[in-house]
């Protein structure tokens, strides 16, 4: 008996062994298969100085009202970072993404973090639906066009979701409030994922093919300021892990 018992914990043993060993290639492997379909880090700028507008993004601005300021910095380790201003001012950048398949690069990734709030803003009321930062992924043209996007507002319940419509019904935005007012402790980064794929479909009952990518920064309902930072962002598969 004590020699079956001892075979029996040997046995225990090397199987153990075999699975720790095997770990690190799990991991490997699965770290090989993971995909990024798109990122930007914000590295490539167009103009001259220390601050330059992103390069392949295009500032969006509303008829009659101030626009918001967007430019690439530099943070305390010298990385690049998207940074945005609206004082009493509206306005979003937008840059196409043809060669994202949501299908293999379904999840949404991104470090942000807002240094002003929008005064009293509040998503669920028209008149003061501002937000210091937006992210929105969309599809179509200016006469039929939906989006998602996701916010960081002032006053609207973190967990909240609405819809809104512009352009006479054709422009239709369903919107998730992830951060708001609590989540403004001394400008500190968060990193945020969602499967935009799901979250789209939920929405609009499609999964979208030719998408576009937006951030926005809004501050005119309330004639106010609001300022935000964008460290990075980007589409990846299941399999691809926070950095």
């Amino acid at each position: 008996m004590k020699f079956i018992s001892a075979v029996v914990i040997a046995c225990i043993v090397i199987l153990a062994m075999l699975f720790f060993l095997r770990q690190p290639a799990l991991e490997k492997k699965a770290a090989k298969q993971a995909i990024v379909g798109w990122r930007s880090d914000f590295a490539s700028v167009t103009g001259n100085g220390k601050e330059g507008f992103p390069k392949g993004w295009k500032l969006e601005k509303k008829p009659g009202a101030r626009p918001t300021s967007f430019s690439v910095r530099k943070g305390s380790q010298n990385e690049p970072l998207l940074h945005m201003e609206a004082d009493n001012a509206t306005g979003s950048i937008i840059t196409g993404l043809d060669g994202v398949d949501l299908g293999k690069t379904p999840f949404l990734y991104w470090r942000w973090r807002v240094l002003v709030l929008p005064r009293g803003a509040d998503g669920r009321i028209k008149d003061r639906d501002d937000q210091a930062i937006g992210i929105y992924v969309g599809t179509g043209n200016i006469l039929n066009n939906k989006s998602i996007s996701y916010r960081w507002d002032t006053e609207t319940p973190r967990g909240a979701e609405g819809n809104n419509a512009y352009m006479l019904g054709r422009v239709k935005v369903k919107w998730f409030t992830l951060r708001n007012k609590q989540d403004l402790k001394g400008g500190r980064w968060i990193a945020e994922k969602r499967n935009v794929a799901e979250d789209f479909k939920k929405a609009w009952g499609f999964y979208p093919k030719n998408i576009y990518l937006g951030v926005c920064c809004n501050s005119q309902y309330t004639n106010s300021q609001a300022s935000a930072e964008l460290e990075k962002i980007e589409f990846v598969s299941p399999g691809a892990k926070n950095k």
